[in-house]
């Protein structure tokens, strides 16, 4: 018996369970990974893009993460939103738009790291 099966037996029943199962690993590991970046990363790094050339933009290094757990809470949402809703058509939707989240908050990270990292 599988381990998702154990946790809720409906996870079981979606029709893209390991995609949202690689999409909440995709980002737990970029967490982790965020958090080892720490060793490489000045105290404040340039977070919020979309804020004006000020210092709006610059945070401290450890919301590095913060992007992974954006994603690790939309996965969730979205794995919870799946297993109540009865229509395969949006169970597939919400479960791609999980995988999206999460490779857009791997890039995001990785960019980061590497434009303001000492690498």
């Amino acid at each position: 018996m599988a381990i998702s099966t154990k946790i809720n037996p409906e996870f079981g029943n979606l029709p893209l369970n390991k995609l949202l199962l690689a999409s909440l690993i995709i980002s737990v590991i970029t967490a982790i990974l965020g958090l080892l970046a720490q060793i490489v990363l000045p105290p404040q790094i340039p977070l919020y893009y979309g804020l004006p050339q000020t210092t709006a933009q610059i945070t401290p290094s450890i919301l590095i993460v913060l992007p992974s757990v954006v994603s690790i809470f939309t996965t969730i949402i979205n794995t919870i939103l799946s297993i109540k809703i009865h229509d395969n058509y949006l169970k597939r939707t919400l479960a791609f738009a999980s995988i999206t989240v999460a490779i857009l908050a791997v890039v995001t990270t990785y960019k980061i790291i590497f434009l303001v990292g000492s690498l």
